[in-house]
């Protein structure tokens, strides 16, 4: 995956592209290398023929790196728009793989660290109206709460979840600092274009068989799953018995994953 090191032409490019998918005025104001402040619902956007008179932003620094992120975010809660969650993967895949493999390195778990990565990413796609873009890293420090979270869910299956606890607090989020060789850097990105492809169709194809769910299936799942509840706070929310809970969340994702396997048989024959 590409790595966000500095804010070159592409990146700018395809900021421009999406602005004029959705609209969005931040990302508008990252296109021409313009600084933000939050919150970003309050940013009125600007004639393009006034692009030379925006106060422009350090492109190298962190600050500037993480507004892209948040504004992508902010953008994709605010319209839904796959292509912009496609470059929030892209820029964001790497710190966040670095950050499970950091914690699971002092583990000794068998958990699959591409697991949690694609739950933290399905988590980010289908709960996007949780997230308040009105500082600069406020996806990042979002983000990586959603990757403790998840990781720590994964960890508590195994009975690891004490010694996860003591680690994190030792685990300092830090800006990627990967540096690929260009020839590794553009095979990367083919390998990336297709798997974004595959993964944005597994997300959209998820949520589209999740919000079929009934209403209390949806909220049990996003207890369990998201939230980190156990089965007796969720049933004790829901006003439920602790067994019917269970048969709840059960049937939901058996729900989930036996329409995911059909719509995903009708791609197979295209």
């Amino acid at each position: 995956m590409q790595v966000l090191t500095a804010i070159n032409s592409e990146i700018r490019a395809r900021l421009t592209e999406l602005w004029e998918r959705t609209g969005d005025p931040a990302l508008h104001r990252l296109s021409v290398g313009g600084q933000l402040v939050g919150p970003l619902d309050e940013l009125r956007d600007f004639d393009p023929d006034d692009a030379d008179a925006i106060e422009k932003a350090d492109p190298e620094s962190p600050e500037y790196r993480d507004w892209i992120s948040t504004a992508l975010m902010n953008c994709y809660r605010n319209t839904g728009d796959p292509h912009v969650f496609g470059l929030l993967y892209e820029l964001n895949e790497a710190s966040f793989s670095e950050a499970i493999r950091s914690r699971l390195r002092r583990t000794a778990s068998s958990v699959d660290g591409g697991d949690v990565l694609h739950e933290v990413f399905l988590n980010i796609y289908r709960y996007p109206h949780r997230f308040l873009a009105d500082r600069p890293e406020s996806f990042r420090n979002w983000g990586h709460r959603i990757v403790r979270n998840t990781l720590l869910k994964a960890l508590k299956r195994e009975g690891r979840y004490s010694r996860m606890l003591a680690l994190d607090e030792e685990l300092e989020v830090r800006p990627d600092s990967d540096v690929r060789a260009p020839d590794r850097r553009a095979e990367n990105a083919e390998i990336a274009k297709v798997v974004d492809r595959a993964y944005l169709l597994y997300l959209n194809v998820y949520w589209l068989h999740f919000q079929r769910l009934s209403a209390k299936e949806r909220r049990a799942l996003t207890m369990v799953e998201i939230e980190g509840a156990s089965y007796r706070e969720a049933a004790t929310e829901l006003g439920i018995r602790l067994e019917n809970l269970k048969m709840v969340v059960f049937r939901g994702r058996r729900k989930v994953l036996r329409n995911m396997r059909r719509s995903l048989a009708l791609f197979d024959r295209i």
